[in-house]
């Protein structure tokens, strides 16, 4: 079993974001049964809803991204520049710490670890990529 695990440790980082989007999904079908209730409630005591229930009902994310607010926390929508900076930051550390754990064999693992370093920085890119362009789109 510890095999196993040492060599398949880096699974734990997809398993982790399969985890994150089911609980993600799970939350926010509450979330939309809890609105549908809220419907039912207004409709059973004949009061017309508010329109941003019902909005809210038809946007397709309900509501807007985390990346997608502005840093004040006002709720509006921004470029998201903060969030995205902060991720090519976070993904370009990882990658360095794993290339350079990879280059003094700490593990005693080299090749591994170099691959795990260019896919991390293969995401830092393209969140750097997304950051620099993302804020051209028409919202």
């Amino acid at each position: 079993m510890e095999d196993l695990f040492r060599s398949y440790w880096w699974l734990l980082f997809p398993l982790g974001f399969f985890v994150a989007q089911a609980w993600s999904s799970f939350m926010s079908y509450k979330r939309d049964k809890a609105r549908i209730d809220l419907l039912k409630s207004y409709a059973a005591s004949g009061k017309e809803p508010p329109a941003d229930l019902i909005a809210g009902l038809h946007s397709r994310g309900n509501g807007p991204e985390w990346s997608e607010l502005d840093p004040h926390g006002s709720g509006q929508h921004g470029t998201g520049g903060g969030s995205t900076a902060f991720l090519v930051i976070l993904f370009a550390g990882l990658s360095t710490v794993f290339g350079l754990t990879g280059y003094l064999g700490v593990f005693g693992v080299g090749v591994e670890l170099y691959f795990v370093a260019a896919v991390l920085g293969v995401l830092a890119l393209a969140f750097l990529v997304s950051g620099m362009f993302g804020g051209r789109r028409g919202r």
